[in-house]
């Protein structure tokens, strides 16, 4: 059964985050890898071993009938779901055990894992992780920023399609430095009905409400390896009399308006409080420094989305030559 969540005798490899995933699970979304040490192990147990002293981070409605909470304490840190369970992440981020909720539905477990409780991982191991999407230029990989409908994924494929590299869509791992990188997620686009109409994806038997998925891309259009993060852009789509006059204009943030925009578009956001929110903001405040922050005024209408992605082309260069290739 490939999307089993029943423990495989033998624990699968997958790519993802720039590192190696060893699960107890499948993850059909993910490309499998071979001969390389895990970064992170996956393994399911009966119960949940009991807790002390640990310090409540945060509390986040995923969905109307679900919440997350987080905690840390000397094992590590906790984020218990009510529907799909409990992840214990350890101190460094490599080891994730998962405690099964009353009736998890196998994509929402999966989902998990590769959003808020990998993340969680990374930022145990002194990585920021964004909500946005991202794609590798000539100049550099740009990042797409903002909550939902907002348009980032529709930008990511466009310039994947217009010859980029896709990095990632909804979580971008950012390691920080000098010249902070990149990090490649799951290579996986979502698409309402109206944006995948123009990007000519469909998909038999799909119901109301749910997005298409775009995972059917070739190697040349992936970018795989950590690659220099060279802007990051905050989504602001404007409409009526409000439209400029070009299809995309550019405002650069200065340092203490990027940082904050930056905490606002944390993964995890509202989850990591308590002593771990001066973390968040430490990083977001050295990536600010690092790399520039804009916000994107972006006319709406899927008809001005080609004009958008002449401009970004404009501006960080031609597509990579892999990709052009």
């Amino acid at each position: 059964m490939a999307t089993s969540l029943v423990p495989l005798l033998r624990m699968p490899d997958y790519s993802i985050f720039g590192g190696c995933l060893r699960s107890e699970i499948v993850f059909p979304e993910l490309r499998e890898s071979s001969d390389v040490a895990p970064s992170w192990t996956f393994s399911a147990r009966s119960s949940a071993s009991p807790i002390d002293a640990a310090e409540s981070l945060g509390e986040l409605e995923v969905t109307p009938a679900c919440r997350v909470r987080m905690s840390r304490h000397a094992a590590g840190y906790r984020l218990d779901y009510d529907d799909t369970g409990i992840y214990d992440v350890s101190p460094d981020g490599r080891t994730i055990v998962w405690t099964s909720g009353p009736n998890p539905a196998q994509t929402a477990v999966r989902a998990d894992v590769t959003g808020r409780v990998l993340a969680t991982a990374l930022h145990a191991a002194g990585l920021i992780c964004l909500h946005g999407s991202a794609v590798a230029l000539d100049g550099g990989t740009i990042a797409f920023l903002a909550p939902k409908f907002h348009g980032k994924s529709t930008l990511a494929l466009a310039l994947a399609r217009a010859g980029g590299r896709l990095v990632t869509d909804d979580v971008l791992p950012v390691e920080l430095g000098a010249q902070p990188t990149a990090v490649p997620g799951v290579h996986q686009i979502k698409l309402w009905d109206d944006t995948a109409a123009l990007f000519g994806v469909s998909r038999d038997g799909l119901e109301s409400g749910e997005k298409h998925l775009v995972h059917d891309f070739s190697e040349t259009t992936l970018m795989t390896d950590r690659s220099p993060l060279a802007a990051c852009y905050l989504l602001a789509p404007v409409s009526g009399d409000d439209t400029p006059d070009a299809a995309a204009v550019r405002t650069k943030l200065g340092d203490m308006a990027s940082a904050l925009a930056l905490v606002r578009q944390a993964t995890l956001g509202a989850l990591l409080g308590g002593s771990e929110a001066g973390v968040v903001f430490d990083r977001a405040v050295s990536l600010a420094k690092a790399v520039p922050v804009y916000r994107l005024d972006v006319a709406r209408g899927l008809d001005r989305v080609p004009e958008i992605v002449s401009q970004l082309l404009a501006w960080h260069g031609a597509p990579t030559p892999m990709a052009a290739a």
